[in-house]
Formats: structure tokens, sequence, C-alpha cells
């Protein structure tokens, strides 16, 4: 089992985990809010479950329906747990506006707080573990699975330290104002990531800085006369680049295989931390203007 599975399923264990005893000191106390904040992980653990699910398809090798694998289903994800927290955040809001007109009070102080605790540490190793697992493999879901859980441990901090201050001042307006600041922080959140997995679904290019190192390393061959067709595209996991290099007519098949060998080589180890998939095309004059006619 690889990383970004085993994390998906430390994510569902906790998320079910803090929900169960979320329900638990929620029926005992009586606290609406405490109850709230178990449904939200019931809700992240259903995510999770559901991410794990998509990471074991992604990661299915290509087939004779599908050529390139299911790499998408990553950024299809990110659009519909992107969706779902901003979801969330509209939803805080909404409540917190709520809450602010009927003027509703926090029973059972003590209770919460100390389950508001216990969440707080959970959430905080299982974010920061989800963290590195999103640095390293480049995961779009496990991305999206770190930033609800970020979203889960800002949430508790701020229900935290408003159950202390409420605690102090019996100001139960404090709850309404820090969740009207969580929501806005979430939804804006939430859309950087549907941005980002639209990228990938839309077939968005590589960023112009890799474009320009990909040109650098073509030019510096002088057997090679030209090139065209570059195209890029970028998906979770993986990074596509198709181009068709110009060589003089007499060079041999094999010396110019040779050479875009080397060229495919030097891209690879020039962006070592990123997967490629390198189609290279040998022209041998420029065919550009007959390829745009019969395109």
């Amino acid at each position: 089992m690889n990383l970004e599975k085993k994390a998906a399923i430390t994510a569902s264990i906790c998320a079910f985990f803090l929900a169960l005893v979320k329900f638990i000191v929620g029926i005992l106390s009586g606290s609406v809010a405490v109850l709230s904040s178990a449904i939200d992980s019931m809700m992240d653990f259903a995510l999770s479950a559901f991410n794990f699910l998509a990471l074991k398809k992604s990661s299915q090798k290509p087939n004779e329906n599908y050529n390139f694998g299911f790499s998408k289903i990553e950024a299809l994800m990110g659009v519909l747990e992107g969706s779902f927290i901003a979801g969330i955040g509209i939803f805080i809001f909404y409540q917190s506006i709520l809450k602010i007109y009927h003027k509703e009070e926090i029973s059972d102080l003590n209770l919460g707080i100390f389950v508001m605790i216990f969440a707080l540490f959970v959430t905080f190793f299982l974010v920061v573990f989800l963290n590195f697992v999103a640095k390293k493999t480049k995961s779009l879901i496990i991305e999206s699975d770190c930033l609800h859980y970020k979203n889960d441990f800002l949430t508790n901090f701020c229900a935290l330290i408003t159950l202390i201050l409420i605690h102090f001042t019996n100001f139960h307006i404090i709850d309404a104002i820090f969740g009207i600041i969580i929501s806005v922080y979430t939804t804006f959140s939430a859309f950087k990531i549907i941005k980002k997995a639209l990228s990938f679904l839309m077939d968005a290019a590589l960023e112009e800085h890799k474009v320009k190192k990909i040109c650098e390393i073509i030019k510096k061959n002088q057997e090679i006369i030209s090139f065209h067709e570059l195209k890029t595209r970028k998906a979770p996991n993986i990074n596509y680049l198709s181009v068709h290099l110009v060589f003089c007519p007499i060079i041999s098949l094999f010396n110019a295989h040779q050479i875009s060998d080397h060229i495919e080589e030097n891209i690879r180890k020039t962006f070592d931390d990123e997967k490629w998939d390198i189609q290279i095309h040998l022209d041998p004059y420029d065919d550009q203007d007959a390829e745009k006619e019969r395109q």
C-alpha cells in the first residue's frame, strides 16, 4: 500500500474516532455545538473514505479504454471536495448569523472544552502527517484532505477559545464572531483548491518557467535545426510533454533517436522531483505548416 492510501486510511480512522467521541459527549452534555462538530467529523470520515477509493482508482494502470490512466480522478475529487468545503464555509456563516440574531447560548461549557482540547490534539497530528504526505507525493486528493483537516483544526481551536472566553465573560456572541471568521477563511481556501483542480481538468499547460527551461535544453543540442508543436499539460501526479524536433535529412535515425533520448533524460534530471510522460517526434525537415493545414 502506497503512502497516499495510508494517509487516506489514517484520516478516515481519526475522523470516525473523533465523530464517535463528540457524539457521545454531545448527547451526554446536551451541547448542540459539540453535536454539530460531531456531524462535521462524520462528514470528514465519509470524505476521507471516498478519497481512499479515488486514490485506489487513480493509481490503476492505463488500459485499452483509458490510455492515459485515471489521474484526472484526483482533479475531479479536488473539485468535489473543494465545493463541499466551500459549502461548509457558507453554512457556518449562515449559522453564525442566526446565532447573532437569535442570541443563542451554549450550555455545559466544561465538557465541551474537554472534548475540543482532545479533538485539537488529534487533528493537529493528523494535519502534520497529511501535509508531509501531500508535499512528498504531490497528490491533489491528499492536499485537499489536508486543507479540510486544517480547517477542522482551526474550527476546533476557535471553538476551544470561544468556549473559554464565554466561560469567563459570558458573552455568547463571541461564538458567532469566530464562526464568521472561520467561514470566510474556509470558503476562500476551498476556491483555491477548486481553481487548481480545474486547471488539471482543462489540460492547462505547465508553468512558463518550466516550458522556458525545456526550450533551453532542446536548443543546447547543435544537431537540432529547429523544433515546433511543443505542447505540455499537467495532471495531479504527472507532466505530459510532446514536441517535434527537426534534424538534418541525412542524419541517421539511430543518432537522432540518441539525441532525443538525451534531451528526455536532461528534462527528467532537471525536474527530478516530478514524473514525466514525454513524446518526441523526429522530423527530417520543418513540417509545421503542413501540420497546421491538417489540423
